[in-house]
């Protein structure tokens, strides 16, 4: 996976492509305002891992994830930043990733999963 964000991690820290939140249902309806989205945004938890800093798991025997891997991480955990390529990206310290997905794992939004 390239990194055409123009964003770089440096030291411990994870840059994450967020899962992206949905602005409008398959049937049309307007899910959320722009205020709304991000902060469901800063509330998501899963995504790819883009790049990663050069003493990411340096304390660890061995990495817990690598650039490319479906990620689960903590929620409201670091910051969003704008990449040059428009998306938004999250730059997360290394411990906050709290698992990986396997690939054919589909992300589910939370409100919609049935209990």
């Amino acid at each position: 996976m390239s990194n055409d964000s123009g964003i770089n991690p440096v030291g411990w820290r994870v840059l994450i492509k967020p899962q992206e939140v949905k602005e409008v249902s398959e049937g049309g309806i307007i899910l959320t305002t722009e205020v709304t989205k991000d902060r469901e945004q800063m509330g998501n938890t899963t995504g790819i891992v883009v790049a990663m800093g050069d003493q990411c798991y340096a304390d660890e025997p061995a990495p817990w994830c690598q650039v490319g891997d479906k990620v689960i991480f903590a929620k409201y955990a670091g910051l969003l930043y704008l990449g040059k390529d428009g998306f938004k990206y999250r730059m997360i310290n290394d411990k906050d990733i709290t698992g990986t997905l396997d690939a054919d794992v589909s992300l589910v939004d939370p409100y919609l999963a049935k209990t």
